[in-house]
């Protein structure tokens, strides 16, 4: 009689599917698994809701608790929760996402035998994580049979740990720049503090008399929408700039952009940003993590100091009035992306976990 052997199983542990980079990653991630035959489930801890298309075999596990109740009245039932679901279940791997998601699963687990991995997605140093949580990722993340960071800068804020590895995004692109480009400087990300959309709004109106057919199109949402069409009116540029929301297509949608602006005072590492340049469009970033590893200023893109409104005008005002420089940078950043492709990247994620 022939032995059937037990089906693999995996578990990643996160807060949502919501739209967004670490989410993004989890519905590639949990994708590839799912078309390797494993078993795979999602455990969702702050909201039970799925923006992203799954692969019809993966899972979802809502462990929210209540959505109505204070995170912190929710620790001891996500506590309980994840313990005894892994205790039951026992994966083969339990991927968590997300500094306290991070400490939550670790905790969970004190004393159960599954292989925990964990990942940081942010800024450890600007995310607004308290010394407590500091504190605790260097107790439990050298526990931890890995940790991933996804850039140098998140990496060098534990030059201790023995267990990391750096491992960039995947990414995949439903359509690359078109030849035909339209008057259109395009933004993607949530509309919050993080992400200041205000200064982008402030540098646009600054140049906004010299490209007078210009837009600005800010595609994502968030908390501050009606603060940034307040920025908007304040800087007598409302009827150009422009709110779409959260789009499905949003490659089709910013493919006809002159240029992509991403403002941010920090990111873990810009999903967006690197969206944008695997596409061919020329790109102006903000020095926060990731952006400072992967572009190089003046060759496949233009770094500007986080913060800095007026570096930001002079970025704008460089790339729009020089065509040579706009398409050097661009079929740069096109041949450069091709390190964050998702074979690339899925294969280093199966080197780490899967032995």
């Amino acid at each position: 009689m022939r032995r059937t052997m037990k089906q693999k199983k995996i578990v990643m542990i996160l807060g949502s599917m919501n739209r967004g980079g670490a989410e993004r990653v989890i519905s590639i991630l949990s994708h590839d698994y799912a078309e390797k035959g494993w078993n795979v489930e999602l455990v969702l801890l702050l909201f039970n809701r799925v923006d992203y298309i799954l692969h019809p075999n993966v899972r979802i596990i809502d462990m929210t608790c209540g959505e109505g109740y204070s995170r912190m009245k929710r620790i001891p039932r996500w506590l309980y929760g994840i313990r005894k679901y892994i205790r039951k279940n026992k994966p083969d791997i339990v991927l968590a996402f997300a500094a306290r998601i991070n400490l939550l699963t670790q905790i969970a687990c004190i004393g159960l035998k599954q292989r925990i991995f964990i990942s940081e997605r942010n800024d450890p140093n600007c995310d607004g994580r308290s010394k407590l949580i500091n504190i605790a990722t260097n107790i439990f993340y050298p526990k931890a049979a890995g940790c991933i960071f996804q850039t140098e800068r998140a990496s060098g804020y534990f030059p201790k740990l023995k267990n990391k590895k750096i491992i960039a995004n995947p990414i995949m692109v439903a359509e690359f720049a078109s030849v035909n480009k339209l008057c259109r400087i395009v933004t993607v990300g949530r509309l919050t503090a993080q992400k200041n959309q205000k200064m982008l709004i402030r540098a646009f109106s600054k140049i906004s008399d010299k490209y007078p057919m210009h837009t600005l199109d800010i595609y994502g949402d968030g908390e501050l929408l009606e603060e940034l069409k307040k920025c908007a009116r304040e800087n007598f540029v409302a009827n150009k700039v422009l709110f779409h929301g959260n789009v499905i297509d949003v490659h089709k949608q910013i493919a006809n952009a002159e240029l992509f602006v991403l403002s941010s005072d920090y990111e873990g590492l810009s999903n967006a940003l690197l969206e944008a340049m695997m596409m061919g469009l020329p790109c102006i970033s903000t020095n926060c993590a990731g952006s400072d590893e992967y572009i190089r200023d003046g060759e496949n893109g233009i770094l500007i100091p986080v913060g800095d409104e007026k570096a930001l005008i002079i970025a704008l005002d460089k790339m729009l009035s020089d065509d040579k420089l706009r398409i050097r940078c661009a079929e740069q950043a096109k041949k450069d992306s091709v390190i964050f492709s998702e074979k690339i990247i899925l294969q280093k994620w199966h080197e780490l976990m899967d032995y």
